[in-house]
């Protein structure tokens, strides 16, 4: 039966938030301009999430940008709200913390405008967030993300599938989704590549592994790995087998659990790891929250397809990283670089 994987992780902040990026804050924005990409400006929510505000068939609402989500993702609750017409499936929901009996659906919005840019005819699963949304208090329009800086209204996930289909490119430390309205670009990709290599950024290659999610090459502690690219992580989420393996020890921290798709909740620890490798990008004496992930995540049957677990926000952000989803590329700097 086919299953729809969300790495979606929503658990405490475990570190402050990233300093502020020491480029010109119209660098990027101008240099994509002249590309012909229009930008939308981020929020961050609900500890270390990226939510941009939106128009869902012209209802206001607040989605989470989650590369680790293959599809966008609308919330069951909000559906009466931007009218969508459900068709059940029987597929199952699925994330990091394993399969869950629940089944999602499927619809169509006819309009998301997010900044100056719409999208059109956009496929959606539909499932339920209401473990996600417990706590949140106000409109499930999600119409106080404005002037709120508490925990936001979940009504859905912007999922990969529409950042590859428009060239959507993630700032995460500045904060902005820029889109392409005439789709995926190669000549802006390449522009980019040249446009970022010389203000001292690294370039990683982004593959699409089996579950439809997007993974890099790495390391822990010299062992070679894969990681899920997951902008839907508040925190990187490493299997706890796969860090003892790597020569990582654990600590407990006590009563701190972590939520997942599928209503799904794990306890989690926390390892330091001494070297921390995306791609040719390292990163000395990390800190990450270990877990128990499911093996159909972490594709562990495959060596060829394996991986570790999920690179979340706390180092996309704190080393700058700009997403290409359209080139198929991550871009890494770190902080002291100019």
């Amino acid at each position: 039966m086919k299953k729809l994987f969300l790495a979606i992780v929503l658990l405490p902040a475990l570190t402050p938030l990233p300093a502020q990026s020491q480029q010109n804050s119209g660098t990027l924005a101008g240099f994509l301009s002249k590309q012909g990409l229009a930008g939308a400006k981020l929020e961050r929510r609900f500890g270390n999430h990226l939510f941009v505000p939106v128009l869902i068939n012209n209802r206001r609402a607040a989605l989470m940008i989650d590369t680790g989500s293959p599809v966008t993702v609308i919330d069951l609750n909000s559906v009466s709200t931007f009218g969508l017409t459900v068709e059940k499936t029987g597929s199952s929901v699925g994330g990091l913390f394993g399969r869950s009996w629940e089944r999602f659906g499927t619809s169509k919005v006819k309009a998301i405008a997010m900044g100056n840019c719409t999208v059109t005819n956009v496929p959606v699963a539909i499932a339920d967030f209401s473990d996600f949304n417990r706590d949140r208090s106000g409109p499930a329009t999600g119409s106080h993300i404005a002037d709120s800086k508490a925990l936001a209204h979940i009504n859905g996930l912007l999922g990969a599938n529409e950042m590859v289909k428009f060239g959507m490119i993630v700032d995460c430390t500045r904060q902005m989704l820029y889109v392409n309205p005439n789709g995926r670009s190669p000549a802006v990709s390449q522009s980019l590549a040249g446009f970022l290599a010389g203000r001292g950024f690294t370039r990683i290659p982004i593959r699409l592994n089996t579950n439809n999610h997007f993974d890099v090459e790495g390391a822990l502690n010299g062992h070679a790995t894969r990681f899920i690219v997951d902008t839907g992580s508040a925190n990187t989420l490493i299997d706890t087998q796969v860090a003892v393996r790597s020569g990582t020890g654990v600590t407990a921290l006590a009563g701190v659990g972590a939520g997942g798709a599928g209503g799904l909740v794990e306890g989690v620890n926390r390892t330091g790891v001494k070297d921390l490798a995306i791609g040719t990008f390292k990163i000395a004496n990390a800190e990450v929250v270990v877990a128990h992930l499911s093996g159909d995540i972490l594709l562990s049957k495959s060596a060829a397809e394996s991986n570790a677990g999920v690179l979340g926000q706390e180092y996309l952000s704190s080393h700058f990283a700009i997403l290409d989803m359209g080139g198929m590329a991550l871009y890494l700097r770190h902080p002291d670089s100019r």
